[in-house]
């Protein structure tokens, strides 16, 4: 009888080390799929504006230009999967838990963020040309309280999926976003 529990015991215990498997493994190609769409962004917004003169001359067509290298950029980031995950931070409850709560934030503030903005608008089709009409500054909603709120909610999603997964790469990603953001910002 004693037996027949132990065995059922272990058999629980392999299930659950099989789901958190499964699981590690889901949020790890969900935080290389956010990196590979959200990592190449301030390189976008380096190429825009310095040279925003030059890109209004193209026109629209600058996205098709700039859109090769995003997703060079993207598809490097995945084949480099392996060397993001090759070393993780020990993980616990309080860090799920904290990863879970940046998560919620991203969601929201992206959920903010959408609401006051277009895609058109986040691609920025105003800054390339001057007489679009969803030119000018945003000042209400969550624009009014935060300057670059995209900018903090890519960053927020980084830490999160840096805390789910314990991976010291997403947590490199992060810190070079924050820094090229600090770039960009002021342009």
């Amino acid at each position: 009888m004693q037996r027949g529990r132990s065995i059922a015991r272990a058999e629980q215990v392999q299930h659950f080390q099989e789901m958190t498997i499964a699981l590690d493994r889901t949020i790890d190609g969900l935080a290389v799929l956010y990196a590979a769409l959200y990592f190449p962004v301030p390189f976008y917004w380096l190429v825009i504006h310095p040279a925003v003169n030059y890109w209004r001359r193209i026109g629209y067509r600058s996205f098709w230009i700039a859109l090769p290298v995003l997703i060079m950029v993207g598809v490097l980031l995945a084949l480099m999967q392996n060397s993001l995950f090759a070393y993780r931070l020990p993980r616990n409850a309080a860090t799920y838990a904290l990863g879970a709560a940046f998560l919620a934030l991203n969601f929201w503030v992206s959920r903010r963020v959408h609401h006051e903005f277009s895609f058109k608008k986040l691609a920025g089709l105003p800054e390339l040309n001057p007489d679009h009409p969803l030119r000018g500054v945003v000042g209400t909603g969550i624009y009014a309280r935060v300057r670059h709120p995209r900018y903090a909610n890519i960053m927020l999603g980084f830490i999160a999926f840096g805390l789910l997964t314990g991976a010291a790469g997403i947590f490199l990603l992060a810190f070079v976003t924050f820094l090229l953001y600090l770039i960009v910002t002021p342009l």
